[in-house]
């Protein structure tokens, strides 16, 4: 088994912008979607709808108490992340892979993974400038902790109901949290 080590980088605005521009995420955050309001009006614009067939749309909570990435997959719809949580349980981290489904299928296969291929984001919670995003259709992502000997972490995600997360068969890979 080859570990792959994730070292994770603090969740800003500066690196939340960068998976945005990368296409990984849509940012939700103040001052990101301002529309032009004429005097005596209200406008909207829509940030995406999700797709037929994955059901309406459900409001879950999430409590992560494993160190594993094992449910590191992609989903064919979008969610949204919103990490309300509270700062003082295990730390939880977040990882994407900056590279598509097929793209990581391959490396795997072909035994070229390598760390270059994720970013491992330290989850920051309430934080209107990072800590609500959309996590784009088919980016590969998962949440693992490290035990520091306090409760685990819980945070919300907003999802179709019908969601289906196919998970990555990692091989000879086993992706780890070095913090």
């Amino acid at each position: 088994m080859e570990i792959i080590g994730l070292r994770p980088v603090e969740m800003t605005e500066r690196v939340m912008e960068d998976l945005e521009r990368r296409g990984l995420i849509i940012r939700l955050c103040p001052n990101h979607d301002e529309l032009d309001a004429p005097r005596g009006q209200t406008v909207w614009k829509l940030l995406y709808e999700p797709k037929e067939g994955y059901g309406p749309h459900r409001l879950i909570s999430v409590t992560v108490n494993r160190e594993e990435f094992a449910g590191f997959g992609t989903h064919p719809d979008n969610e949204e992340f919103w990490l309300i949580g509270d700062s003082d349980t295990q730390p939880m981290y977040l990882a994407i892979a900056l590279v598509s489904r097929e793209e990581l299928d391959a490396k795997i296969s072909d035994h070229t993974l390598s760390p270059g291929d994720f970013i491992t984001l330290r989850v920051k919670y309430n934080d209107p400038a990072v800590s609500f995003f959309v996590m784009l259709e088919g980016v590969p992502h998962g949440e693992a902790i490290l035990d520091r000997g306090k409760r685990p972490p819980t945070f919300y995600v907003t999802e179709s109901r019908d969601l289906p997360l196919p998970l990555t068969d990692m091989g000879d890979y086993k992706l780890e949290v070095i913090d």
